[in-house]
């Protein structure tokens, strides 16, 4: 077994010609996860300007006196030698390559591509790696975001100089190693951490809530009266005109005010709606007998129609907890993730009531986009047979009732990554044993930080154990050759995934109940001095006239007061939402 040392003239120059430039006196290779390996070199040479002019270096190695060099490392020299003497010089090489930073940024462009969202914002690749509403603009050319829920790692090959990626449980390639082929007294087994058994996720997001409406308040008002009509001894249309004229303070708009006295028997069967008041008496002084009066009740119709434009800050925070059901024990950690904040496109003006829409006009309305086919006035309620349907509208809130940002799928996904990343921690912290031995270089000297290790032993449960590879170095003298390595296993030694689930996760989050209803709007109806109050007060009245029956009621008139929620100034709605536990 022989290493050869050449020098090169770049990090990708292909060596089909070793020529053994110096002689090495020895080496040490070293890699760890997610970094370039790096070598030390002592070969025999003075530190001459010649040596100081090279860039870049190979290391191969010769197994047999007759077989091919296979190579071992490639790299570039590092700064000025480490170490002089009168007959050696020390090296440091490193196996980043010129285009590493290039590598990277083309990496993150492909991921975004794979992974980005289309129309509804479903995957292109049914893997969840990331959600962009996590990061900022300029984060998105960072390549590690895409791995922060993922179950894999940067890798660099030290000999090619190539970016790849590398499973934290699982090598490219299981490599057997045997208790005998371990050196003496070099096996290690110790505890890396202390595991997480759980992770409380809290996830938020927020976004300012913009919704129009109209709303008759009219059939409310009705309801606070006896038999769902409204109606009194005395006039209320003056009571509801000030209602009309008033509630712009609220920042509402006043769009049609109509009240109008009806007779509420003239269409049905059974005159079941009384038209006169009870029996009244009067008797003035002197007089022999008491005189009946009755009063004519009065029942309105009309509409009390106001135009309402809701904006409101909205904040929706989900809680899961994600548990290792694999562990019995083990530390808890509290995970705080927030979103960037969601907004609604705005392409083309929302439909609104009371408008003049021509042909080809485009409006969006509840999540889509629609185009106007017959020109005219829209009224209260949107009609589909005045417009086309062109799309829907491929964001996160396109409905602008919508409430709960989790409930979308845009939402749901989110909610996935963002537990896939709590999975991700779990699974991190899963492989806490780690086992330290050394072997002979012959077999070995390839392993890197892309396979994985098969102990077989009797001293370990099962005779064996497996783990990836978390460090390898390689030491190489004229006297000895040998590979050190540790290895990261987890408890059940099964290298399981936990994403499966996750990816068919569907969180239970109703929706309706947290639209913006416009009988919210509404927050009290009172009815002063209804018709039952009314007789009421007259029946309790002595009155020795008729005047002083009608003065009381005059006083006492039937008077509506309506309570609305001021939309003008700006609120914060606050919903939280507790989810079951993700036991992965």
């Amino acid at each position: 077994m022989k290493l050869i040392f050449d020098w090169s003239n770049s990090f990708y120059e292909e060596k089909t010609v070793w020529r053994g430039d110096e002689e090495m006196i020895s080496l040490e290779i070293s890699q760890k996860e997610c970094s370039f390996a790096s070598a030390k070199v002592l070969i025999a040479s003075k530190c001459t300007e010649k040596l100081l002019r090279k860039k870049y270096a190979k290391i191969g190695i010769r197994l047999e006196p007759t077989a091919a060099v296979r190579l071992l490392f490639a790299g570039r020299l590092v700064a000025f030698p480490l170490g002089l003497s009168s007959s050696s010089v020390e090296l440091e090489l490193i196996a980043e390559p010129d285009d590493y930073q290039l590598q990277l940024k083309q990496f993150s462009s492909q991921h975004m591509a794979d992974h980005g969202k289309i129309d509804g914002h479903l995957l292109k690749n049914q893997r969840i790696l990331f959600d962009d509403l996590f990061f900022s603009e300029r984060d998105m050319s960072n390549p590690t975001i895409f791995l922060e829920g993922d179950s894999n790692l940067f890798y660099w090959d030290m000999r090619s100089g190539k970016l790849s990626l590398s499973h934290i449980n699982r090598g490219v390639k299981n490599i057997d190693v045997t208790g005998s082929e371990i050196l003496q007294n070099s096996l290690k087994v110790r505890l890396a951490r202390e595991p997480y058994g759980r992770i409380n996720l809290s996830l938020s997001v927020s976004w300012i809530q913009q919704a129009a409406g109209i709303i008759d308040v009219y059939p409310m008002i009705a309801q606070k009266f006896s038999c769902g009509m409204v109606n009194s001894f005395t006039n209320i249309k003056s009571s509801v005109e000030n209602i009309f004229k008033i509630s712009h303070k609220n920042g509402y708009a006043p769009l049609r005010c109509r009240v109008r006295e009806i007779n509420p028997n003239v269409m049905g069967i059974l005159k079941v709606h009384p038209l006169l008041s009870q029996d009244f008496y009067v008797k003035k002084e002197g007089e022999p007998s008491a005189k009946k009066v009755n009063f004519k009740r009065f029942y309105f119709d009309g509409e009390l129609t106001l135009g309402w434009n809701y904006r409101q800050k909205r904040t929706e925070i989900a809680r899961v907890h994600v548990i290792n059901g694999k562990s019995q024990s083990g530390r808890e950690k509290n995970l705080f993730l927030r979103l960037n904040a969601v907004q609604n496109p705005r392409q083309h003006p929302t439909w609104n009531y009371f408008t003049y829409y021509g042909c080809s006009n485009r409006v969006q309305h509840r999540g889509n986009i629609f185009e106007c086919l017959e020109a005219h006035v829209s009224d209260r309620e949107f009609e589909k047979k005045n417009w086309k349907l062109i799309k829907k509208i491929p964001d996160a809130l396109a409905d602008d009732f919508c409430g709960s940002f989790f409930a979308t799928n845009r939402g749901k996904n989110a909610l996935r990554y963002a537990i896939q990343k709590a999975a991700a921690l779990l699974n991190y912290s899963s492989r806490y044993v780690e086992i330290d031995f050394c072997v002979g270089a012959k077999n070995f000297m390839f392993a890197t930080v892309d396979d994985q290790i098969t102990l077989r032993d009797v001293r370990f449960s099962g005779d064996k154990i497996s783990g990836k590879i978390i460090r390898a170095q390689f030491l190489g003298s004229a006297d000895q050759k040998i590979m050190k390595i540790t290895i990261g296993c987890r408890a059940d030694g099964s290298g399981e995934d936990y994403f499966e689930k996750i990816l068919s996760y569907d969180p239970a989050i109703g929706e309706d109940d947290s639209k913006v209803h416009p009988g919210d709007i509404v927050t009290e109806i009172e009815v002063k001095n209804s018709p039952e109050e009314q007789m009421e007060r007259l029946a309790q009245l002595k009155a020795q006239d008729v005047s002083e029956l009608k003065s009381e009621l005059k006083k006492h008139a039937t008077r509506i007061k309506i309570s609305l929620h001021p939309i003008n100034t700006m609120r914060v709605i606050t919903r939280e939402i507790d989810l079951p536990d993700v036991v992965l």
